[in-house]
């Protein structure tokens, strides 16, 4: 998630170089059929040139919107888990404070709450996964490099969170996320045998699990459901049909000021066209929340403060520091 108030000049250029190119080479393209090859004919009217304009308009404006959709609902199911995640942490200290002061209560709310931060990593290592729809130029996967190391981070911290003999029982498990709830109930039973916590807060516990259930199955449905191909295709089509046309539509109107501003048209044509690809990539880099690229929702950074959220309710002396930007971006 990109964290500076603007956009450095940097980032701008490195989503626009290949549009700008595009752009110049349509305008010069024109201008050199036109004039030296005396194609009059391509000087097309402007009106069927502005319909297609605003008929794409319309339809990017309708796909940037569902895009940026998909990602404020990626950030509120991850506020919601965080959420949650403190609710989790703070009943199950103050529900199993009926037997203050004996060692195993206090054991077993520290594997709890552990248990919960290696479930936190294992999401976190969940969104992270590759799919075909997601993007795989070079610059995207330049921008993944942190996203690999970051990975290799999440493994560390899942096996410094669980017992050992709690890793050996997930091995060769699909989905670890739903493992580890799944093992939060069951010990969650066990602190009721125990008589740690009574009926009522055995519920309210497990009522606060099936909650993170559901907050998990909205994100891997974000995750694993890709935005409608043919609305991401026809969007990048009438860009294209578009983008070729305009120069042709803005022929005659530079023809009417004269031969000498004919070569205004160039930069006139950039500027348009600059507009309206770059309101198709915002919406393009926004369709996938958990990519890893830029403007995407900073799982890392979110799960590294519920953490410290939690270690600081234990008084632990483990407590991690804050993830700090990189580069104006928090991953």
């Amino acid at each position: 998630m990109y964290v500076n108030r603007y956009l450095s000049p940097q980032i701008v250029y490195f989503y626009s170089w290949r549009m700008v190119l595009f752009s110049l080479f349509t305008g010069s393209m024109a201008i050199f059929v036109y004039v030296y090859l005396d194609w009059r004919w391509v000087a097309v009217p402007w009106l069927p040139v502005s319909l297609v304009g605003t008929a794409t308009a319309f339809f990017v404006g309708f796909k940037n919107n569902q895009s940026y959709d998909r990602s404020w609902e990626a950030r509120k199911i991850w506020g919601s888990i965080t959420n949650h995640s403190r609710s989790f942490g703070a009943a199950i200290r103050g529900f199993a404070d009926i037997n203050a002061g004996q060692p195993e209560t206090e054991t077993e709310v520290r594997v709890i709450i552990y248990r919960h931060i290696a479930w936190l990593y294992a999401l976190r290592n969940a969104m992270a996964q590759r799919t075909t729809w997601e993007h795989k130029d070079r610059a995207s996967n330049r921008q993944r490099e942190a996203l690999n190391m970051a990975k290799v981070i999440c493994d560390a911290e899942i096996i410094r969170h669980l017992p050992a003999e709690e890793l050996d029982t997930l091995k060769g498990k699909k989905n670890m996320p739903t493992q580890l709830l799944e093992h939060q109930s069951q010990h969650l039973r066990r602190l009721r045998n125990m008589g740690c916590i009574d009926a009522y807060q055995h519920v309210a516990l497990q009522d606060l699990v099936s909650k993170l259930y559901d907050e998990q199955g909205k994100s891997e449905r974000i995750k694993n459901t890709p935005f409608p191909r043919q609305y991401a295709t026809t969007s990048n089509l009438f860009i294209l049909v578009f983008m070729t046309l305009l120069p042709f539509g803005l022929l005659a109107q530079f023809v009417e000021l004269g031969e000498r501003y004919m070569f205004l048209l160039i930069p006139f044509n950039l500027i348009v066209s600059w507009v309206f690809m770059f309101m198709e990539y915002v919406g393009d880099i926004s369709e996938n929340p958990f990519e890893g690229l830029l403007n995407d929702t900073p799982l890392g950074t979110i799960v590294r403060n519920i953490e410290i959220d939690l270690k600081e309710m234990l008084g632990s002396e483990e407590v991690p520091e804050k993830l700090a930007p990189f580069k104006g971006v928090l991953f």
